[in-house]
């Protein structure tokens, strides 16, 4: 695995009552004995069923660039600073790979998915069949695949811009395509999560799809992204990724697009908004 220079959190929180927190969480890294990571996301304040996405990168409050090669599947940890209770779902670290121009891809480190987690700095918090609360837990490695690696389900991650217009309640659609056949046609519907509201940061998925490889896509496919209505959708930040198992936690997880920075305008079948007529081809990363 490559040098580091950046870091995303991607976070999905159960559904349930009571499974959101204000608590600081908190990540840490450690490579041959140094944490070479030891970062506080300050008041996340994810909601029930909500998602966050959380950039990190260099400087006084972040890191400096580190060797992935030597990390295991217990380099990673997640934890919580406070005592109110967090419930996630899904947890996903992505990292940068270092560039001369910052430009390197968002690849998938670790993963934990469907999980029972109970994080709180009480570990008090079991009641009745639920299970004491931990202060942290371990996130397990995750491969990066190849362009061969057969694709069974993909993973939208999206965050809305900030501005008062930049969010949308229309419907937005994840379409690939590989040469001629189409092998994700997927309508985002009304979640438990905050909707592609601006500020807003979205998990969806993963979402079954007919079995396909990365490669496949090179030979005349493609990755759209499209609205369905006039008001005008804006992200910040667009990550598709293909899970190589049909259910259940991916042994590989491959980035298929990687976009930590949008500059592609918006979304939006008005013409006089968007001259794509609401359809962005996504790059191939």
């Amino acid at each position: 695995m490559p040098i580091i220079d950046k870091l995303f959190l991607a976070l999905l929180t159960r559904n349930k009552e009571n499974a959101g927190t204000d608590s600081d969480l908190n990540l840490t890294i450690n490579v041959d004995g140094l944490d070479v990571v030891n970062f506080d996301y300050d008041d996340p304040s994810i909601g029930k069923g909500e998602a966050g996405l959380y950039p990190m990168g260099q400087g006084p409050f972040g890191f400096d660039p580190f060797d992935s090669n030597p990390l295991t599947n217990s380099s990673i940890r997640l934890g919580i600073r406070g005592d109110d209770l967090w419930l996630p779902k899904h947890i996903l670290l992505l990292g940068r790979e270092q560039t001369p121009d910052g430009t390197g891809e968002v690849f998938a480190l670790a993963v934990e998915v469907d999980t029972t987690l109970r994080l709180s700095t009480d570990n008090d918090l079991g009641t009745g069949t639920d299970a004491p609360a931990n202060l942290s837990t371990p996130l397990r490695l995750v491969g990066s695949g190849s362009s061969s690696t057969i694709i069974r389900r993909v993973l939208l991650l999206v965050k809305t811009d900030t501005g008062d217009n930049d969010g949308t309640n229309n419907p937005i659609f994840l379409e690939i395509k590989t040469g001629s056949t189409m092998v994700l046609d997927q309508e985002i519907k009304d979640t438990t999560q905050t909707d592609l509201e601006p500020g807003y940061s979205n998990w969806y998925g993963p979402f079954d799809a007919v079995p396909f490889t990365r490669g496949g896509l090179s030979d005349g496919g493609e990755i759209t992204l499209r609205i369905d209505g006039e008001d005008a959708w804006r992200p910040s930040m667009v990550f598709v990724y293909g899970f190589d198992t049909a259910e259940g936690r991916p042994t590989e997880i491959v980035t298929l697009v990687s976009i930590p920075e949008w500059t592609m305008g918006v979304l939006s079948t008005d013409d006089s908004e968007d001259p794509d007529g609401g359809i962005k081809h996504l790059p191939l990363k």
